[in-house]
């Protein structure tokens, strides 16, 4: 962790069996002091509900201390799907990892 933030890797699918290990990974960083979370999701082929309600669980943990989550590199079609379930406007989405981290504070 440097200043704060934090890049999550995912790498294969992010469905109901490996769900817990973001979820916990994700909280363990918030808990021990990232106020900037990236889910880098360029590695992840697939994601069922259960990813997404992940996702969710991760976003809600953060705001409970003010910190921020953003997601980075989905694939078109998952974009398309995240978009869908409208979580885009709570969680945002970026086309990078850098980009993620970018982001102005007006944001936060």
């Amino acid at each position: 962790m440097r200043g704060g933030r934090v890049v999550i890797s995912v790498t294969g699918a992010l469905d109901l069996s490996t769900v817990d290990v973001l979820r916990a990974t994700a909280h363990q960083e918030i808990e021990t002091g990232a106020r900037q979370l990236v889910l880098d999701l360029s590695a992840m082929p697939f994601w069922d509900s259960s990813g997404m309600g992940a996702v969710a669980s991760v976003y809600r943990r953060a705001a409970r201390v003010g910190a921020w989550v953003a997601l980075a590199g989905l694939s078109s079609t998952l974009e398309k799907k995240y978009r869908l379930t409208g979580m885009d406007g709570v969680v945002p989405l970026h086309g990078g990892v850098c980009t993620a981290l970018a982001r102005p504070e007006s944001e936060s």
